[in-house]
C-alpha cells in the first residue's frame, strides 16, 4: 500500500504540474474525458443520442448531446462534474482491493468506445489513443498490476479529483462575473432560471464533500 508520504507527494506534484502549459493539460485532460463521458452516459441511459466528444489541447472539452424534455436535458448537464466526483471515489474504494487491475480494463474499454463512436478531433483522438494504449500496456505486463496497481490508481483518483475541484471553482467564478459563459452552469440556469453561480457553487461543494469522504474514509489505508 502507499505511503503516506508518497500521498502527500503525489497531491503536491499533481497541484504544481497540472498548472504548466503543455504537460499539465496532457495530465487534466483525464478529468476532461471522464467529465464528457458524464454527459454521454446519462444521455444514453435517458434514451438521448451523443454527437460528439471533444477532447480540446486547453484541456476543455465538450459532448453534443440530444435529448426530449427539459428535464432530461437537465440531468445531462449536471453529470459531468457529478460524475468525475463520483468516479474519483470509486478509483479510492478500489485501492487496496483484489480486483483493484479491472479499473485498468474499464478505463481501456471506455477510452476504446469512446475512439469508435464519439471522439473525432485531432487531440482527441491522439489523446485517448495513447491513454488507452498506457492501460493495455500495464494489463499485459501482470507483476505491474499486481505490484503497483494501488500506487496508480491513488494518482489516477487524486489526479481527477483535484481537477474537478480546479474546474468546479474555475466554473464559480465565471458565474459569478460572466455568467453566460458559465458552460453547464449556464445551461442549467437556462432551463430553470436559477443563477448559474448556484449551480457552480452545488458542482464545487459536493466535489469537495466527495474529496472529503475520500479522504477520511481511505486515508486510514495508507501506511
Amino acid at each position: 500500500m502507499p505511503s503516506k508520504i508518497f500521498l502527500y507527494i503525489v497531491i503536491a506534484l499533481i497541484i504544481i504540474i497540472s498548472r504548466f502549459e503543455t504537460i499539465g493539460v496532457v495530465f487534466r485532460s483525464l478529468n476532461t474525458l471522464i467529465h464528457e463521458l458524464g454527459h454521454a452516459i446519462i444521455a444514453i441511459i435517458l434514451g438521448g443520442k451523443v454527437g460528439k466528444i471533444k477532447l480540446n489541447d486547453n484541456a476543455s472539452g465538450s459532448c453534443s448531446t440530444s435529448s426530449k424534455g427539459s428535464f432530461k436535458s437537465f440531468l445531462i448537464a449536471s453529470a459531468g462534474y457529478l460524475f468525475c466526483a463520483i468516479f474519483s471515489y470509486f478509483i479510492f474504494y478500489s485501492i487496496g482491493k483484489t480486483w483493484n487491475q479491472y479499473i485498468f480494463w474499464a478505463l481501456l474499454i471506455i477510452s476504446c468506445l469512446s475512439l469508435i463512436f464519439w471522439i473525432r478531433n485531432t487531440y482527441g483522438i491522439i489523446w485517448t489513443i495513447a491513454f488507452a494504449s498506457i492501460n493495455f500496456g500495464l494489463i499485459l505486463i501482470p507483476n505491474a498490476i499486481i505490484n503497483y496497481s494501488s500506487y496508480i490508481l491513488l494518482i489516477l483518483g487524486l489526479l481527477i479529483s483535484l481537477e474537478n475541484i480546479f474546474g468546479c471553482s474555475i466554473l464559480l467564478k465565471i458565474s459569478i462575473f460572466d455568467s453566460k459563459k458559465a458552460g453547464d452552469a449556464t445551461n442549467m440556469a437556462k432551463l430553470t432560471k436559477i443563477p448559474a453561480f448556484v449551480w457552480a457553487s452545488g458542482f464545487l461543494a459536493f466535489s469537495i464533500w466527495m474529496s472529503y469522504i475520500s479522504f477520511k474514509e481511505f486515508y486510514p489505508l495508507f501506511q
